[in-house]
Order: structure tokens, then sequence, then C-alpha cells
């Protein structure tokens, strides 16, 4: 019953809380941050039962007069438990920071007195249903219910960005859906043409290499933002709403990662090599181009795209220590990125509006809260404690390094080790130009939303927590 709730609840609570939202306004953000808050617990409460190494399936079938039975069954393990903590998490923090963030976005758009309770409502309903299409994908035990949510993904977040983007936000809101779209038809052939193969749509089923994994990895991929098929990615994540950023660029691409794990682990069993390399491209091009960004929330989704390659790594290591720290690094990214882009979102209100990074400066002393996330969202980001992205990178690194059996290999381990420093250069760059020097004069600078303060520090204290007991993230894989 408790995996059943985790999607029933954000399911009913939708539509109630979009109806409280067009009357009530505000009140539908702290409705959708209890419903989140409870998804959180609700996982919380099933970590005993699958620590260690144990899957919890929930059994729900219904049988047609025909005798015909379809099955809609939801599962969890260890793998399962770490993401849905990781998106009920975020998504909690970030549905609380929303409230007074959206209220300034709706005013930027025009959007004035009762009208607000209306896009209030809106907001909400489709974050919900957001939420709900990555919980979701990840508690499937079918191919059929993994497509529904993972299509579902797709259209909340691509409506969100085309009612509540920044700048050419149909359009861009458009390429997104284009590109994702594209995922979702690879994806659905692959399922039907492993279907064709093995008479099956179990997600237990792709344990064996099948003629149908190479367009799912590539579909995955997409999602992923891996190098080469990215180009969607910047400006979606640039230019959605901040709330929906803290959310797409962490949360929502890492479940590409998620369903390479599931789904076609034996093609990347198969083509480790070539899979570690493209992880390094990835790793490598993404920190680059982020060190020479000037808009703060691209700069962002680019190191989103650099930590991608990170996660795939440790997936392309094959070990069960590489495994292990790809799902913690999508722990502490979700996080940590989520930090950075609630902080962006933070001083972009302070500064009405500001996002370039050359228009700021010498704003430490001005909003020392802003400093404090800043400076600690990317020293964690590049592996450096007290923060979960230590353990987690330390973790992959060790998997491929146990992997490394030829100078190739080695080579590429090297790198991704030496890349950390990447992060360290872009997030330090970005701290200085943000926070030191010389105050602009004439800079108008607000004081910050209690709320937005407390969800951001939510999300760096659940990141410090992690760092302290990493067996309760490896404990769930033990088996």
């Amino acid at each position: 019953m408790t995996l059943l709730l985790l999607v029933l609840v954000p399911l009913l609570a939708a539509p109630v809380i979009c109806l409280v939202g067009r009357l009530q306004g505000k009140i539908a953000g702290y409705l959708s941050t209890l419903t989140t808050l409870s998804g959180l617990i609700l996982v919380a409460y099933c970590y005993p039962q699958v620590t260690p190494g144990n899957v919890i399936v929930e059994p729900l079938v219904w049988t047609y007069a025909a005798g015909t039975e379809i099955n809609f069954n939801l599962m969890m393990d260890g793998l399962s438990l770490i993401y849905a903590f990781s998106i009920a998490g975020v998504a909690s923090a970030v549905s609380l920071y929303a409230i007074p963030y959206m209220e300034h976005r709706f005013h930027e758009m025009g959007i004035i007195g009762k009208e607000i309770n209306g896009a209030y409502g809106k907001f909400y309903l489709l974050y919900l249903l957001f939420y709900l299409g990555m919980v979701g994908t990840i508690l499937s035990t079918n191919v059929v219910q993994f497509y529904i949510f993972y299509e579902m993904i797709l259209l909340s977040t691509w409506l969100l960005i085309h009612s509540f983007g920044y700048g050419e936000r149909e359009k861009i809101a458009l390429t997104y859906f284009i590109w994702i779209q594209i995922s979702g038809l690879v994806v659905l052939i692959g399922f039907i043409m492993h279907y064709a193969i093995t008479g099956s749509i179990d997600v237990f089923s792709f344990g064996i290499y099948t003629a149908a994994m190479p367009l799912l990895f590539l579909g995955f991929a997409i999602k992923m933002g891996v190098f080469g098929l990215h180009l969607w990615l910047p400006p979606a994540h640039g230019e959605a709403p901040t709330p929906v950023s803290a959310l797409l660029s962490p949360i929502a691409i890492g479940i590409g990662a998620y369903a390479m794990i599931r789904f076609v682990f034996p093609l990347i069993q198969q083509l480790s090599h070539w899979i570690l390399l493209l992880a390094m491209v990835t790793i490598l091009y993404g920190g680059l181009v982020a060190l020479s960004e000037d808009d703060i929330k691209r700069l962002l989704a680019y190191s989103s795209i650099s930590h991608m390659g990170y996660i795939l790594l440790g997936i392309a290591s094959m070990t069960w220590i590489g495994l292990t720290g790809a799902a913690y690094y999508y722990l502490s990214h979700a996080f940590l990125k989520g930090v950075l882009f609630m902080t962006a979102g933070l001083l972009m209100m302070q500064l009405n509006g500001k996002r370039r990074i050359s228009l700021m400066g010498g704003l430490a002393a001005k909003t020392p809260f802003a400093a404090l996330f800043l400076a600690s969202g990317f020293l964690g980001l590049a592996g450096m404690p007290p923060f979960a992205g230590f353990n987690s990178k330390l973790l992959i690194l060790m998997g491929a390094f146990l992997n490394s059996n030829d100078y190739t290999s080695l080579t590429i381990v090297i790198g991704a080790a030496l890349a950390s420093f990447l992060t360290l250069a872009y997030g330090a760059l970005t701290f200085k130009r943000v926070m030191l020097g010389e105050f602009r004069a004439g800079t108008e600078i607000n004081d910050p939303d209690p709320l937005m303060v407390i969800s951001i520090a939510f999300l760096l204290l659940l990141s410090v927590i992690f760092f302290f007991v990493p067996w309760s993230v490896i404990q769930p894989f033990v088996g």
C-alpha cells in the first residue's frame, strides 16, 4: 500500500490543489509542499523494508470478464529507493521555494490581481504531474507503465516552460518538446522491438542483450543530455522558471541514467570502453563550456551535462561500487544542483531579474546567505567534504578504476578525477565574479525571502547529512 500511496497521493492531490490555487492562490503551494513531503516520509518508511538488498513489490491486478489479466504492479529496490528519496526531497524544497518565486515571476509576466490565483493553480497542477511522472517511472514494473509516466514528465515540463518560462519561451519549449519526444519515440520503438523478441514487457526481462537495446540507449542518452545529444538542454534549463530548472536539471534528466541501468545494462557491458569515452567527453565538454558562460542559469545547465557524464562513468564501470556510486551521485547532484539553481533564482529576485554574471559583483556582504549557498554548492559538486558529492564521486572513481584493465580506460579514469578541478575552477570563478570585488554602484538589491532561504538550506543540510552517513545509501544495494 505504501508504494500505491506514493503514486496515488499526488495524482489525487493535483486537481484539488489546482482548484484551491484558483480560489486561494498561495495556499496551493503549501498543500503541494505537504503532498511532496508525504512522499518523502513514505520513502523513508520503505527504507528498512528495502535494506539490505530486498525488493518491495505491490501487485494490483484487474481481471476483465473475458479473463484477460492486466497487471499494474509497483516495485522498489535499492536503486529506486535512492531515486525516490532524491525526487521527493528536492520536490518538497522546490515546492515551498516556488511560492514567493512564482509570485515574482507572475508579476514579471504582467499577471496581476485575481489572475495570480489562477496562475498558482495551473503551476502547481503541472508541478505535481511533473513530480508524479518522475516517481512513477522509477516504481514501474513494466514498460507500458514506464512509458506513460515518462511521457507525463515531458508533457508537464513542456507546459511549465511554455507557460512560465523566460525569453522566447514558446520556441524553447517547442524545441525541448521535439527533442524529448524523439527520445520517447525511440524508446517506444525499442520497447516494441523488445516485446517482439522476448514476448515480455516486464522490467526484469531486460537482463539479456536484445537488438532493441541500441535504440533504448539512444533514447535515454538524449534524456540525459550526453555530449552530441545535449543541444536541447541548455536553453530549456536556462529559460525554464527557476523552480522547474531546479527539478529538471538535476532530477529529471537523471531518469535517463536510471533507465539505462534498468533497460540497457547488457549493451553497456558490451560497449563499456566506448561508453567510458563518451562519459569522459561529456564531463569535459560540459565543464569547459560552463567555464565560459556568463548567464548563471545556462552555466548551471552546462554543469549538469558535465555531471551526467560522471553518472554515465559509474554505470559504464560495470562494477558494484561504480553503480552504487552512480545512484549516490544522482542523490548528491540532486541536492547540490538544486541548491545552486535555487540560489540563482534567489539572486535574480534580489537583483530584479539580473542573471548575467558580468553585471554582478561584490554581493557577499549584501546577501551572505546566497554567498554561503553558492560556495557550498560548487564545493560539493567538485567533490569536497563535508558534502555528499565527495562520497559519491569517490565511489564512481573507485569503481571505474577497478575495471581499468588497459591504458585507455585507466587514462579516462584519471582524466575524470582531474576534471573535478574543472568544476572547482568554474565554481570559484563564478563565486569570485558574483560575490567578491567591488559592489556595483546603483545596483538595487532586495532582501531575501525567508521561504526561499529555508528551502535552499534544507537541501544543503541533506547533502551534509548524507556525507556523514554514506552507509545509508550503500546499504540498500547490499544483498
